[in-house]
């Protein structure tokens, strides 16, 4: 059975599209270059600092401009594997950055993936595309589909997936005026912004606190629901007390959203912390959230 990795088709709707932002494309540019370089074990007097340089000139970019969302893909990449831990925290907040115009779905969506029809469905489409056929009613149905498909949330391959579709929904989207632009730009911001979640949720679960406490300063813009999966899974593991008190700062953030009773789940087994500090926070939130606690001395 073909795995569900980024088919070719998505590739294909990738072809000429890049070309459209000249300076920020650069950047993106560069840092992928640092990247490949590092993952084959060369790294170059001063990439570190430049790698860095080039995130926050992206991350600068005005919010006034719409095409900023352009770069989001190859950012969220960076956040996901890049060798370094303070690139891929340093990445995820520039994502976030790049995506701040994006809506908070109200309901959040998952759809089941069945590989192989979902690779036959972006196979017909690169077949479509390669027949001059990306204005007939098929593809632009097959455009439709692909822009409002979300993946589930489940692993690291899930994520890249997520990643792959929004990249090629958002190079689409941006820059074609015709039908088929019109027919990806319908489920755009949405598939962009699940990229983005789902690749938060990710660097919940990276082996370095660094990416993990940058994940939390973002998970309370989440939809609801996933924002409750990441604290959970995070505090069901966690043992830097930083991370466990910068989660606790996200559930006093989220605290209108969190159910009392999912609140008070995550909150009382950290009750008889052996951390004063964490003790201390968690007893200020229930206390918020009118829940009777007992606190250990």
């Amino acid at each position: 059975m073909r795995t569900a990795r980024p088919s070719r088709s998505l590739t294909l709707l990738l072809c000429g599209a890049l070309a459209a932002c000249a300076g920020p494309a650069e950047l993106r540019k560069e840092a992928i270059a640092i990247d490949a370089s590092w993952r084959v074990g060369q790294m170059e007097d001063e990439s570190f600092e430049k790698m860095l340089e080039d995130l926050r000139a992206l991350a600068a970019q005005s919010p006034s401009d719409p095409e900023r969302i352009a770069g989001l893909p190859d950012v969220l990449r960076l956040a996901l594997a890049n060798p370094s831990s303070l690139v891929r925290a340093e990445a995820l907040r520039t994502a976030w950055a790049l995506g701040s115009a994006l809506p908070v779905p109200e309901t959040w969506q998952q759809d089941p993936l069945d590989r192989e029809g979902f690779n036959q469905r972006t196979a017909r489409l690169e077949e479509l595309f390669a027949g001059g056929q990306a204005l007939s009613p098929e593809a632009l149905e097959l455009a439709r589909w692909i822009s409002t498909y979300r993946v589930e949330a489940k692993d690291l391959e899930t994520a890249r997936l997520a990643v792959s579709i929004a990249e090629a929904v958002i190079s689409q989207g941006l820059w074609r005026e015709d039908e088929l632009g019109a027919a990806f730009r319908e489920g755009l911001e949405g598939s962009a912004a699940h990229a983005l979640d789902l690749a938060t949720l990710q660097a919940s679960r990276d082996p370095e606190a660094v990416v993990r406490e940058e994940a939390l300063a973002h998970a309370d813009r989440l939809p609801g629901e996933l924002a409750l999966q990441l604290i959970k899974e995070l505090l069901a593991r966690e043992k830097d007390s930083a991370v466990v008190l910068a989660a606790l700062d996200c559930i006093g953030r989220t605290q209108e959203r969190l159910p009392a009773e999912a609140r008070e789940e995550l909150l009382q087994p950290l009750a008889q912390s052996t951390d004063v500090a964490v003790r201390q926070r968690v007893q200020q939130l229930l206390v918020l959230g009118g829940a009777p606690v007992s606190v250990a001395p």
